[in-house]
């Protein structure tokens, strides 16, 4: 019988055990910059819309980019607070 995930075999027992499947690639895209935000939550809408993405996943993948974003902006508050109580 043919199994179509990983299996190992229990060195202490001789018994087989299906391995979880594995998921896909780790996903790798610049977020440094709130135009790099943009652009994600941009490719997001695309593929949820084309449903290359069910439509529950896209929402979850831009509220997490809206987190993302909002970190963003706080650290460039902070950077040009910093900024202007030097020049004092």
């Amino acid at each position: 019988m043919a199994n179509k995930y990983p299996v190992e075999i229990d060195g202490a027992t001789g018994e087989i055990e299906s391995l979880p499947p594995v998921k896909g690639k780790r996903y790798g895209c610049k977020l440094n910059t709130l135009a790099d935000v943009k652009a994600e939550m941009a490719k997001v809408y695309r593929e949820s819309r084309s449903e290359v993405i069910d439509s529950v996943t896209g929402t979850k993948l831009v509220w997490m980019l809206q987190a993302v974003q909002k970190a963003i902006e706080g650290s460039d508050l902070e950077k040009r607070i910093e900024i202007l109580e030097q020049k004092k």
